[in-house]
């Protein structure tokens, strides 16, 4: 499992006090120096503990009272406890709350253990001479946790791109749909986004049944086509299937905010969706409602503070699109043949012997040489 010190870490609820509550908690921001934040698993509320680095302590993080808020440590896993600042040599932890008197919550066990040392970690491998097993990641997706069992690990010699060679292991982590994947271990994270093209197989729109108008036309986004806001959009990624941007409060230190946009199939059409994210945050990714491509002018999307818009390609432009108005032509005969003019037959012609007569054209006249 996660390392204590990393986010992820579990602090194992033992049970002794299930009437209040079963819960877990984990670890949901460990920096470098601390404090490392632990949150009770599955509540809205504020219920958080911290653990000191620099005095190697916990505290309640907030320290006021309410319904499970764990305002108080207890030296042991009872009511009425004598309260106590636990530090690292308790693997228990007895939280309670209230003031006027302690009211026991639940008991959690503390692994304090390190974990390995890893240098860094990219797509495909980590850098590290200690041993690592699968249970040290964190593995999210979407930022909700994904099973240690979709990672596995080959111990191997790294070479990296300065051609030096270092111990190590290669990982192959397996994807599950269309999300944003992220894996960590001792502080060290790399997420990506994952693209699943097996729709294109068998693509599907009530649109159309051309297949090869679903794919290339439907389900493409085309060349030039641009999410906008009303803050500056710098373009970082493009594909007839995604499109990522980043927004730069300062060009140097990269992208606060992460805007993206993608098409997939589902069982009955071609749809779209945006998504966002704070830089450094994927486990904060939000997504829109799926959009029915051809169904709307213009797709939009409000999230961290801004809206984007997109234009739908096919509505206006394609006859599978809701918006489409199909060019008239029109010709003078209403056929598309060339225009004929008739010739009028004069008293210069004799008019037994003459080729001409009224009603007949030149056109006419010519076919009877051939």
């Amino acid at each position: 499992m996660t390392a204590f010190g990393n986010e992820g870490h579990v602090l194992t609820n033992t049970g002794q006090n299930a009437n209040q509550t079963t819960e877990n908690y984990t670890c949901i921001s460990a920096p470098t120096n601390g404090p490392y934040l632990y949150k009770l698993d599955n509540t809205t509320g504020n219920r958080n503990i911290e653990y000191n680095v620099s005095s190697n302590a916990w505290n309640a993080n907030p320290s006021t009272d309410g319904n499970h808020d764990p305002s108080n440590f207890l030296s042991a896993g009872s009511n009425g406890s004598s309260i106590i600042t636990p530090t690292n040599a308790n693997t228990a932890l007895h939280i309670g709350y209230g003031t006027t008197s302690t009211v026991w919550i639940a008991s959690y066990s503390v692994d304090y253990s390190s974990g390995p040392t890893v240098t860094s970690i990219t797509s495909g491998y980590i850098v590290t001479d200690d041993t690592v097993t699968t249970t040290d990641f964190t593995l999210l997706k979407n930022g909700s946790a994904y099973a240690n069992t979709n990672i596995s690990l080959t111990a191997a010699t790294i070479t990296l791109p300065s051609d030096a060679q270092v111990a190590g292991y290669t990982y192959n982590l397996t994807y599950d749909g269309t999300a944003f994947y992220t894996r960590t271990v001792d502080s060290k994270t790399y997420s990506d986004f994952y693209y699943d093209s097996s729709w294109t197989s068998s693509p599907t729109s009530g649109r159309s049944t051309n297949s090869n108008r679903i794919l290339n036309v439907i389900g493409t986004i085309p060349s030039g086509t641009a999410i906008t806001s009303d803050i500056t959009l710098v373009l970082s990624g493009f594909s007839d299937r995604h499109i990522h941007y980043g927004n730069y409060d300062n060009i140097l230190s990269g992208p606060t905010k992460q805007y993206g946009f993608y098409v997939t199939g589902n069982a009955s059409d071609v749809v779209g969706y945006f998504y966002y994210y704070p830089t450094g945050f994927i486990g904060s990714v939000q997504y829109s409602s799926p959009f029915t491509i051809g169904d709307q002018e213009t797709m939009s999307f409000t999230a961290g503070g801004h809206t984007v818009n997109l234009i739908d390609w096919v509505y206006s432009n394609e006859p599978e699109g809701d918006g489409y108005i199909a060019p008239v032509t029109t010709t003078s005969n209403g056929g598309g043949r060339p225009d004929r003019y008739p010739l009028i037959m004069t008293n210069l012609f004799n008019r037994n012997r003459s080729l001409y007569s009224i009603g007949m054209t030149h056109k006419d006249t010519w076919d009877l040489f051939l």
